[in-house]
């Protein structure tokens, strides 16, 4: 059985993209936030919900990877989940 080979390089440039649209959103929400109010609110909350949630799920994944034998796939498997709920709530953030 071959093992397939963690692409580091890949893996660099992902996070780069992760780090540049991660900044855009946390750029967004601060504009949301200084407004105030019931959005300001309901942003907040959303924001510690969403960073919980995901560190719960990338934890998880981890550990079924881990356990299954898999374990070099987690930090792409990782990498992935956080670049999905970034790129949402960029999505989100843009439209509102």
């Amino acid at each position: 059985m071959r093992r397939r080979k963690t692409s580091w390089p890949k893996i660099a440039g992902d996070t780069l993209k992760l780090g540049a649209t991660a900044s855009t959103v946390i750029a967004l929400r601060l504009v949301k936030l200084a407004k105030c109010g019931a959005a300001a609110r309901r942003e907040s909350k959303r924001l510690v919900d969403e960073k919980l949630k995901a560190a719960f799920d990338a934890n998880a994944d981890a550990a079924r990877s881990i356990a299954t034998g898999k374990a070099l796939h987690v930090p792409a498997r990782t990498l992935a989940l956080y670049q999905r709920r970034v790129a949402n709530n960029l999505r989100r953030l843009l439209k509102g």
